[in-house]
């Protein structure tokens, strides 16, 4: 299994191939780490591939607040992300009772998430690129996003959820 605390300083890139899919690519330096399918076009669901596993991201509730992280085929969620009502902060839980805290940036602040000790574990840069390019840096080297490696990918889904959001309130 590939270990991501090996690039602990390292900027990775999320990227959009074609305009016209909802797919996503976790590139490195060294080439494309895992991806991010939108299976249908105006669906909240998503499907995870890479770092030896698939995942599954929907919707738990019908306000959308909680998403449920699922092992791609099965119906009971593994993890959930709550996020509160102004979708400003959030939280990861993770089994075992582990928790992360989020604090989603606004406008040009960036989208974070820290450990339960409030360590900075991850940070995505909250730039608006056409293609969708953003990055994200693995600020400290952790056991639990070596164990979880789609937390990486939660926290870009929920960046792109947040900027749906906001485009829907604005437009």
């Amino acid at each position: 299994m590939y270990s991501l605390s090996n690039l602990a300083g390292e900027t990775l890139t999320f990227n959009q191939p074609s305009l016209v899919k909802r797919e996503f690519e976790l590139e490195t330096s060294k080439g494309v780490l895992a991806t991010m399918v939108f299976p249908k076009l105006f669906s909240s669901r998503v499907v995870v591939e890479g770092f030896d596993g698939k995942w599954e991201f929907k919707s738990l509730s019908i306000w959308q607040r909680e998403l449920g992280i699922f092992k791609l085929g099965y119906q009971m969620p593994l993890a959930k992300y709550l996020s509160n009502f102004w979708r400003t902060k959030g939280t990861i839980e993770l089994p075992k009772g582990a928790r992360l805290n989020c604090q989603a940036g606004r406008f040009k602040k960036p989208f974070e998430v820290y450990s339960s000790k409030e360590k900075l574990l991850l940070s995505y840069s909250n730039k608006f690129a056409i293609k969708g390019r953003t990055s994200v840096t693995i600020v400290e080297r952790s056991e639990i996003i070596d164990n979880y490696p789609w937390i990486v990918l939660l926290g870009w889904y929920v960046v792109l959820m947040n900027r749906k959001g906001r485009a829907r309130a604005a437009g």
